[in-house]
């Protein structure tokens, strides 16, 4: 039998992910692999402003801290 890992039940789902270095991106996760994941519609939060992404976020597993989800399941 399959475990699904705990952050493969948030893909699709909007998150923010801090980071080590503090700095923190919204977006939809679009992918949660061994090393990595990734974030489409993706923006980076300042303390005053947003300012969006091009493209796909990816950000090491390293460099996070913690995840938030937006949306109750």
């Amino acid at each position: 039998m399959s475990r699904m890992r705990w952050v493969d039940r948030l893909v699709r789902r909007s998150v923010v992910i801090h980071t080590t270095s503090g700095e923190s991106v919204r977006g939809v996760l679009v992918g949660a692999y061994r090393d990595c994941l990734v974030l489409s519609h993706a923006a980076f939060l300042g303390s005053d402003s947003i300012e969006g992404i091009d493209g796909e976020a990816v950000i090491p597993r390293e460099r996070i801290a913690w995840l938030q989800t937006l949306e109750a399941k």
